[in-house]
Order: structure tokens, then sequence, then C-alpha cells
């Protein structure tokens, strides 16, 4: 007969089992799954979404989805700037084609109106060669990535190709996030989506 603590045993090798047989989650949004989690490699550790929206544009034409991925998950903009951790933003395309020129051209428009002229000034530099990377086009379903590598930069990729990375430290990166998670986002509710604070839509 089991005794109270055999049974306790089986009862929880079921649940890791259980556990450890799940297949990995997506999260569903306008049609396109996001993976809930991007597995570790050889060059990085494992990324958890933390928030996902659709940016819009003239509140009708909806243009990419957004999704911020983190290896150290939070729900605060703070801690996120704080943070020297591997992060990366990811852009899926809801348009039938758009130039990259022209989502480095939104990009830059945005950092202006969310970080202080002097910080853009100092990190002017750095701008130039990420934006540089930006070239060719982008059609509906692709991807395009902005990756903050700890030690190593800012890492480009659109459509699936890298462009390269730029050694520029985090500072250079939290520009970016701002232009989701700062003072002036697409929408309120886009940056608590973003953060993880609201459902995705």
């Amino acid at each position: 007969m089991l005794n109270y603590q055999s049974l306790r045993r089986i009862v929880l090798s079921m649940t890791f089992l259980c556990f450890v047989s799940l297949p990995a989650k997506a999260l569903l949004i306008n049609k396109y799954d996001l993976p809930d989690v991007i597995a570790a490699d050889a060059d990085k550790p494992e990324l958890r979404l933390q928030g996902a929206a659709v940016r819009s544009w003239y509140l009708m034409v909806k243009g990419y989805i957004g999704a911020l991925y983190l290896e150290e998950p939070t729900n605060s903009a703070e801690e996120i700037y704080a943070s020297d951790s591997y992060q990366r933003m990811a852009f899926v395309m809801l348009v039938s084609k758009m130039s990259a020129r022209r989502i480095a051209n939104a990009f830059y428009d945005s950092i202006q109106l969310n970080s202080p002229p002097a910080e853009q000034e100092a990190m002017k530099d750095d701008l130039e060669q990420i934006f540089a990377l930006v070239d060719g086009s982008m059609k509906i379903g692709e991807q395009a990535v902005f990756e903050y590598l700890p030690g190593k930069g800012l890492r480009v990729e659109i459509a699936g190709v890298e462009k390269g990375i730029v050694p520029a430290r985090k500072e250079v990166f939290n520009l970016f996030l701002r232009v989701w998670i700062g003072e002036t986002p697409p929408s309120k509710t886009f940056k608590a989506q973003i953060l993880g604070l609201a459902p995705a839509t």
C-alpha cells in the first residue's frame, strides 16, 4: 500500500512530466503566431516575450506588430532601461510592401520625440551607423529586428537577413526602446501591451 510520501513523489513526477511535454506557447495576434520563448543558442540566452501590440497609422492602417523579448522579464520601463541584458525588438509587417528606409525614418522621428536633444547629439554617430544598415524592402509577414547584445552592441536584421552589429552602448538601444515605452509612445494602449500590462489585441 502506498504511503503519503510515495504518493506525493508520484504526483510530483506526473506534474513535471506534464509540464515538460507541453509544446511552446505562442501568442496569436492578427493571424500571426509570436513565440512566447526564443530558445537559447551559443550566442545568447533564452528570451521571453514581454508583450506585443499592433502599430496603426492614421488610426486605420495596421502597419506592424511590435514584440518585445527580454532576458530579464519585467513590466517596468525603468528596469528595462537599466538592465544590461539581452533585449530584442521585433516587427512583423502587416502592409503588403514597405521600404526598410521608411521604417528607419519613422523610428528616427520617434526617437527625437522621446529622447532629450543632448542624448541624441551624444549618440548621433551610433544612430547614423545603425540606420545605415536598415535598407531593402519588406513584405507582409516579414520581420525586422533591433537586438541589444551585451558587450557587443546593437544588431540589425531585415527580412531574415542580418545586416550587421554596431558596437553601441545600452544607452543607444534605450533610445529605440523609448519609441515604444517612452513618454510619447504610439499610444498608451500600445505601451501597456508591450510592457505586458494589458493583453494584446
